[in-house]
């Protein structure tokens, strides 16, 4: 049978390639696909996680033919009803001024943000950039599930995160959060929830410049790993 194999962040630049697609035999688990990985293009994935169809999975999972393994080095740092939750990944600035139009309603009285910058210096070295890449399509549904579990726990809520991609100088703009809630405390408590769900959950790595050259910013690993 025939999988298809996504590499993310420095595994895209180790392999030179983003896509392949391999013939495995029936039976094939996701450690057994990443021995195969590593031995043909010259990778080491231990501590990687992985997701099969933009789902997070443990790597005796079985695969199944046409499946779409993503090999997921550390990540840097019930589904929500569609019209109170907007989630995105994009390539162009994060604004407060686009954010309040979507959350501010008459039947919510507060409104929670958390807006995250690139910081310079960092570890006491000067920041020049930081190129940020993401699993998008498995962003987006991390974002999601995020909300849905905010409002496990806070009650009716409006959402709204969106993460940038690409090249961020020092006080751009990276992570905007924003909660509307009829109450402030729930609003608040639900927007910290997603700043830290969203740090150890999101798929999302960054490449900092700094003073003494590039290097991948270490990450955390809340799944299984290989």
């Amino acid at each position: 049978m025939r999988v298809h194999v996504v590499f993310l962040a420095r595994l895209k630049r180790e392999a030179g390639l983003e896509t392949a697609s391999l013939e495995v035999p029936d039976g094939t688990t996701v450690r057994d696909l990443a021995a195969l990985v590593e031995q043909s293009h010259s990778l080491s994935l231990r501590g990687c996680m992985v997701a099969v169809n933009e789902t997070y999975a443990r790597p005796e999972q079985v695969l199944a033919a046409g499946d779409e393994v993503a090999f997921l080095p550390p990540v840097a740092g019930g589904a929500a009803p569609e019209l109170e939750t907007r989630c995105e990944v994009r390539d162009t600035p994060l604004l407060l001024s686009e954010a309040e139009p979507f959350l501010i309603r008459p039947q919510y009285g507060a409104q929670a943000y958390f807006v995250g910058t690139v910081r310079s210096p960092n570890q006491g070295k000067v920041v020049d950039f930081i190129d940020y890449e993401a699993y998008a399509p498995m962003a987006i549904r991390v974002m999601e599930a995020a909300a849905g579990r905010a409002r496990e726990q806070h009650g009716e809520l409006r959402v709204l995160i969106q993460h940038r991609i690409g090249r961020l100088r020092p006080g751009e703009t990276s992570i905007l959060i924003g909660v509307a809630s009829a109450h402030r405390r729930a609003a608040l408590e639900a927007c910290d929830f997603l700043i830290e769900y969203l740090k150890a959950h999101l798929p999302v790595w960054k490449h900092e410049a700094d003073q003494d050259g590039t290097h991948w910013v270490d990450g955390q690993s809340e799944h299984p790993t290989l």
